[in-house]
């Protein structure tokens, strides 16, 4: 799986760039949260009727991280002894899903990476 697509290098454009994720990580964290659940309640006066009621709340966070290599296209990057002959790198990061049913890392990527402007007319090859 990778991405095809016009890629701008240095002022030059490369109609055919081949862009490979090579590297997917993954990060978690939880904390608490203390958030409002019941709004307080106040008399005609201003004067509280009714306390606010606050509850922790445990908020977990997933987090990708990928990083892909940009060759000039894909002919150059099957050459033979041209696998490290890209000219460049991009990383990014997205919320990674981790359920049973979720997507595997990789492809997750690819999804984060063609939601952004950047990647959008890119195709899958």
């Amino acid at each position: 799986m990778a991405l095809k697509g016009s890629y701008v290098y240095k002022g030059i454009t490369l109609s055919d760039a081949y862009v490979k994720v090579t590297n997917v990580g993954y990060s978690t964290s939880e904390y608490a949260n203390n958030q409002l659940k019941t709004a307080a309640v106040y008399n005609s006066d201003g004067s509280i009727k009714t306390e606010a009621v606050y509850e922790d709340v445990v908020v977990k966070s997933t987090q990708g991280n990928y990083t892909a290599k940009i060759w000039k296209d894909k002919a150059h990057r099957d050459t033979v002894g041209k696998y490290n002959d890209d000219f460049a790198s991009v990383s990014g990061s997205f919320a990674m899903g981790v359920g049973a049913t979720a997507k595997n890392p990789v492809i997750q990527a690819y999804t984060a990476m063609k939601a952004e402007d950047k990647w959008k007319d890119y195709t899958d090859v």
